[in-house]
């Protein structure tokens, strides 16, 4: 028998608050998107129209989802208080079921997203995403197969049954280790390219480079690892942080268009303005020119006689 944690807060309260806040979470949200939209059509006006689309294309499709996912999580409250009062608005319903599928497709997105990143840095190496691919799609499968087997098994319970713990369980950790595992490899990729020189740099610049990655990640990995302790011990709290959750896997990689877009704080290379968006390292033989990207930490080789000939291309 699960333990009870009925003194502390119950499904009903735990419900309520995490759509608050959620509410909150979402505020941040719409604000950030107004600013990336607005920094990614600005640089498409500039001449940078195509490299910019599949990271607007990505910004709009997650904020669809965690609008959508507010939208249900606001009518499953208002209705069951307001409207059709019911004796309890954690127990679940096919609408609260849309906003858990919502809620793991965002978490896979942004999965997609940062393996994506790792697969650039990595000189575009197939052999190094192939793992973090196969844990991604090991851990949404595990999330989907949890909620159609909570549709079987007891279509309205407030939580997971105790049975499909291990799976849930199972989805979140995959998630959790996934996403350490990738800022790792491409923290490790910047670190060990310095070493051998083959990144001409500045220490401030690499710090910069390496600080994208963790403070995109940090948010990401510290909710996660919340969701996972409060899941895997059946505390009613986890509805509280799985709708923030869904609102911080938007937050975390929006942060980075807003702030690499606005141009905070880093360098520019020869040639272009303050507010250029690009962090580069080059080395340049007259062949040959390796940069980094802040937006995706990008890794290319370019044809030119100077580092002013390289090419920025945000992911």
């Amino acid at each position: 028998m699960p333990p009870s944690y009925t003194h502390t807060v119950n499904p009903d309260q735990a419900t309520f608050l995490g759509f608050g806040l959620e509410g909150v979470a979402y505020g941040v949200n719409v604000v950030l998107f107004g600013i990336a939209t607005h920094v990614l059509l600005l640089r498409r006006s500039r001449g940078n129209r195509s490299s910019n689309l599949p990271i607007f294309a990505f910004t709009c499709l997650m904020f669809a989802l965690c609008t959508v996912h507010y939208a249900l999580n606001f009518n499953n409250v208002y209705d069951g208080t307001m409207v059709h009062v019911r004796p309890h608005i954690s127990e679940e319903t096919h609408l609260l079921v849309g906003a858990d599928s919502i809620w793991l497709l965002t978490d896979f997105f942004s999965q997609l997203l940062l393996i994506y990143r790792c697969y650039l840095v990595w000189g575009k190496s197939i052999w190094v995403v192939i793992l973090p691919v196969l844990v991604a799609l090991a851990s949404v499968s595990c999330g989907f197969a949890v909620t159609g087997l909570l549709m079987t098994i007891n279509p309205t319970a407030p939580q997971v049954p105790a049975a499909l713990v291990p799976i849930g369980d199972a989805d979140f950790a995959l998630s959790l280790i996934l996403n350490f595992m990738v800022s790792s490899l491409i923290v490790g990729r910047i670190w060990w390219m310095t070493r051998q020189g083959t990144l001409s740099h500045s220490s401030t610049s690499i710090q910069k480079a390496v600080g994208i990655v963790i403070e995109s990640g940090l948010l990401f990995l510290t909710i996660q690892f919340i969701f996972v302790i409060l899941f895997a011990i059946a505390h009613p709290a986890q509805a509280v942080v799985e709708p923030i959750a869904t609102q911080i896997y938007v937050i975390s990689p929006m942060l980075i268009v807003v702030r690499v877009g606005m141009g905070a704080a880093y360098e520019p290379t020869r040639g272009t303005a303050a507010t250029d968006t690009s962090l580069r390292f080059g080395e340049t033989d007259g062949t040959r020119t390796t940069q980094i990207t802040s937006q995706g930490l990008e890794l290319h080789a370019f044809k030119g006689e100077s580092s002013k000939d390289t090419l920025a291309e945000p992911v």
